[in-house]
């Protein structure tokens, strides 16, 4: 009962919210870094690239995709049209 109670106060909704966004961050960061490790292992050229690319992605599942594309990108040409999609994507062009 009485945790019921403190679940419905601004300060305990408040505290969720934080770590809540703190979760996601870290989780896109966790991400982001996944993505750049298989681009250094594979294509180190377009690391410069990558990095620049996926600094603006905010969505886990886009980054998800684009991890398992650029890991599975035949040749260097490929995975950069896969980065370069992304980008366009990201940025609404």
């Amino acid at each position: 009962m009485f945790n019921d109670i403190l679940r419905e106060t601004w300060v305990f909704q408040e505290i969720m919210q934080e770590g809540e966004e703190k979760g996601l961050k870290k989780g896109l960061d966790e991400l982001r870094q996944a993505l750049l490790d298989v681009v250094q292992a594979r294509f180190p050229e377009l690391v410069f690239l990558a990095r620049g690319q996926v600094a603006f992605i905010e969505n886990p599942e886009v980054l998800r995709a684009l991890i398992v594309k650029v890991s599975t990108a035949h040749m260097e040409e490929e995975a950069q049209q896969h980065l370069l999609e992304v980008g366009k994507e990201a940025s609404g062009r």
